[in-house]
């Protein structure tokens, strides 16, 4: 099974890694996503006045968490591939694995 993230998805993931990490609500984390070919995926976050730089693991990571806490899946079942492209924006492709 495959599913696929825009970019509004992975910034909602995002924002709720980081409200769980720093015990906050979603809604007061604000997410820039970054794309730069000779270092891939990055997100630059601003809560509670910090900023705080994610690579592109933690994005990725991000992504698990949600799709484990809101909607049961396995973190450890899912492979997620990002991507971006100047027509789609940023997106996430993720294979459900049976394991």
């Amino acid at each position: 099974m495959e599913v696929l993230f825009n970019e509004q998805d992975l910034v909602d993931s995002i924002c709720i890694y980081m409200a769980v990490k720093e015990r906050i609500e979603p809604q007061q984390v604000e997410v820039d996503l970054e794309f730069h070919p000779s270092h891939g995926f990055a997100a630059s976050t601003l809560a509670l006045g910090r900023t705080e730089r994610l690579h592109e693991q933690y994005i990725i990571d991000a992504v698990a968490v949600y799709l484990q806490v809101y909607h049961q899946f396995v973190a450890d079942h899912l492979q997620v591939n990002l991507s971006f492209s100047e027509k789609d924006g940023f997106t996430a492709s993720i294979q459900v694995l049976n394991n």
